[in-house]
């Protein structure tokens, strides 16, 4: 299989592992790139999916199981509410 070689919608979401619709959404919201021939015939490039892939992965955090905060801690932290702040839910 070549890099470049063209997909169709089904072949392209089945590769990804998304239903065609999710990927028809994606591409009319321009987070993937379509080639397009007339009458609406529509090919993505199997680089452009390994990209967009690429884009989307999250690297995982090193660590050697040091850390003793918990989840809530870590999601409150996000949120900008510290452990030394009080709480607006009251």
């Amino acid at each position: 299989m070549s890099a470049d070689e063209l997909l169709n919608v089904v072949d392209a979401a089945t590769y990804l592992g998304i239903r065609p619709w999710t990927l028809r959404h994606w591409v009319s919201d321009g987070k993937i790139e379509i080639v397009k021939y007339g009458n609406g015939i529509v090919r993505i490039r199997r680089s452009v999916l390994d990209r967009f892939v690429a884009s989307c992965t999250i690297k995982a955090r090193q660590g050697h199981g040091s850390n003793t905060r918990s989840k809530e801690s870590r999601l409150l932290e996000g949120a900008g509410v510290g452990r030394d702040e009080e709480s607006l839910a009251r």
